[in-house]
Order: C-alpha cells, then sequence, then structure tokens
C-alpha cells in the first residue's frame, strides 16, 4: 500500500542500560522525501519486498510540506515516542483471484552482529489502523545474518520470525500500543531484522472491525514503532526471584508484581518500571526501614520489561520482568 510518501531516515539510537542494536528504532528522523514511491529510501531501514510501506510523522517535513500523524488516512494514532512511526500491510486478499495477494515489510540493519550464544530481548510495538476493515494475528520479526529482501514478490516472505505474536492472538486494539516481544538465542552473525507478517493466508486469522468500510479485499493494517535488540547477556539479570538490594516477585506475573527490601537508617532510593528501551513507565519511592512496593501490570501488553532498583551508596540493578 502507498498512499504516503516516505522520507528519508537518519540514524537514531536509543540507549537504555544496555545498548539497542536497532539503528533509528523509533523512526524519528528524516532529511528529504524520495522522487518516487519505490523504493523506500531510508538509510538505515527499507523495503523488503515489492510491496511499499509507509511513514508518518507529526512534524510537516520541510521538503514535502505534509503531516499524517496522529491523522494518518488509515487511522487515528499518536506516535508511542517521539513523532513519527511506520505502517504496513500485513494481509492484503484481494476478492477478485484474478488480482494477486500482497504484503509489506519493513527491513533494517543492526549496528552490530549478534553474539553467539547471547540472549537478546526484542521488542517491537504495533497499534492498528482502526479505518480498515480486518485486523489479523499475523506480526513478526525475523533476525537474520543477510538481508532478507526480495524485490520480485508481493506475497509474504517465507522465513520464519524468532519473534512472533501468538497464532490466534488478534491484534484489536485501535487506541494503544501493544508489544511484542520476545527472547532469542543468537546462533552468532545476526545482522538484519525484517518485520511483517510471514504466515501465509491460509493460517492468518482474520476478523472484522469496521462493517463501515466496503469489502474489496481482506486488508489489515499496522502501524510500528520503538523497535529494540538488547543483549539481555549483558546488564539485565536473568528472570529469577531474588535481586542483591531486595525480591521482586512473582516473574513472570500477569496482574501485579511486588518488590520488598529493608533499607538502613541513612539510605532511600527508589524502583523504576522500564520498557525495554529504557523509557520510564512508572517510579516508585523507597524510604529507610522495611519497603513492599506493589507494582501493578495487568494494563501492560504482555511481553518484556526491565525493573531498575536505585539505592544511596549501593550499585544499582536491573532485572528483567516478564508479563505474561
Amino acid at each position: 500500500m502507498k498512499k504516503f510518501i516516505i522520507y528519508l531516515c537518519l540514524f537514531s539510537a536509543i540507549k537504555a542500560d544496555s545498548q539497542n542494536l536497532v539503528l533509528n528504532p523509533s523512526f524519528e528522523d528524516t532529511i528529504l522525501c524520495p522522487t518516487t514511491i519505490f523504493p523506500m529510501q531510508c538509510k538505515y531501514w527499507y523495503r523488503a519486498t515489492m510491496g511499499s510501506p509507509d511513514y508518518f510523522s507529526e512534524q510537516p517535513n520541510i521538503f514535502c510540506g505534509t503531516s499524517y500523524v496522529p491523522q494518518s488516512g488509515v487511522g487515528y494514532q499518536y506516535a508511542r515516542t517521539g513523532i513519527a512511526y511506520v505502517g504496513l500491510a500485513t494481509l492484503m486478499q484481494p476478492l477478485n483471484p484474478n488480482y494477486l495477494n500482497r504484503r509489506e515489510y519493513i527491513g533494517g540493519e543492526l549496528s552490530d552482529t549478534l553474539k553467539q550464544g547471547h540472549e537478546y530481548c526484542v521488542s517491537f510495538y504495533v497499534s492498528v489502523a482502526e479505518e480498515l476493515k480486518y485486523v489479523t494475528d499475523g506480526i513478526g520479526l525475523y533476525l537474520s545474518v543477510d538481508s532478507a529482501v526480495d524485490y520480485t514478490i508481493n506475497i509474504n516472505l517465507s522465513f520464519i520470525p524468532q519473534i512472533e505474536n501468538p497464532s490466534g492472538n488478534i491484534i484489536y486494539d485501535t487506541l494503544n500500543w501493544v508489544q511484542i516481544s520476545g527472547t532469542y538465542i543468537a546462533n552468532g552473525g545476526e545482522k538484519y531484522l525484517t518485520i511483517g507478517n510471514f504466515k501465509d493466508n491460509a493460517y492468518t486469522m482474520i476478523y472484522s472491525i469496521n462493517n463501515s468500510v466496503p469489502q474489496s479485499q481482506y486488508e489489515s493494517y499496522l502501524f510500528i514503532d520503538d523497535v529494540s535488540v538488547i543483549d539481555c547477556t549483558v546488564g539485565i539479570s536473568e528472570v529469577n526471584d531474588n535481586l542483591s538490594i531486595g525480591k521482586l516477585y512473582p516473574n513472570p506475573a500477569n496482574t501485579v508484581v511486588y518488590y520488598e527490601n529493608v533499607l538502613g537508617e541513612d539510605e532511600n532510593g527508589k524502583i523504576k518500571l522500564m520498557d525495554m528501551l529504557g523509557k520510564e513507565i512508572k517510579e516508585y519511592k523507597l524510604t529507610k526501614g522495611s519497603n513492599l512496593i506493589s507494582i501493578p501490570v495487568s494494563e501492560l501488553s504482555k511481553g518484556i520489561y526491565m525493573v531498575k532498583v536505585e539505592i544511596t551508596e549501593r550499585n544499582s540493578e536491573i532485572i528483567k520482568l516478564v508479563v505474561n
């Protein structure tokens, strides 16, 4: 689908306590418009097939003079981070059998190759474009040694993504950003990522959400923002119940997680709940004596988060929290 001009992107890396290997992870920086809609002219992001993903920005581009956030033409949504995001069709299946099925994918090059045996926390956020008729369960992220580009096809790429939305888990949310996340043990040498729906049409579950849209084809479209690939082996504790400066439990959790510790007379601190990009979600104060902090997680998207504990005169510590 190409209804909007795609701008040229620049490098923009976001650091949490571990380095995000995804370049320009929230699609913020642009310098000029491409002369044609093909190819997708991003320095670190590109289209991976004949399909043409879209770029949306809140800031009118100085070259193009247009702004597509929050009203994009296919849905109403603000960026999760900053002022920009991309969009792609996860299913385009015409009712007329004489027309070809189509998919759209975005690809990017990582800032460094993945290390063999290291565990990587992988995450990206999606939101449904509500002005189309259908939603699906099909979206995933594929990591590879070589770029998974095939400019000869419009249909789905035949790879198995390491990170994927669970089958049957249709994404309905048109208001919020939903996290798609997981962990991956690297084979070593992976340098590229590709995002899209890798399932065949027969294995893609669809559901109608907008009966006011005339049906010319089965079409679903997602906005994408905040992509991260972070080495969990470095700087983030393995999932467990114990911290050297307190205790976090249960982990994994689906409703509430508790943090408890005992601080000395002259000690104080704070505990932060963050996403995998290091974006703070909630902060709680710690005071002298016994602390028992209740952290609600039922409103969070399923996925991987970080809990950072900071106490005066001690080293800070980070633990990986799984919300399921």
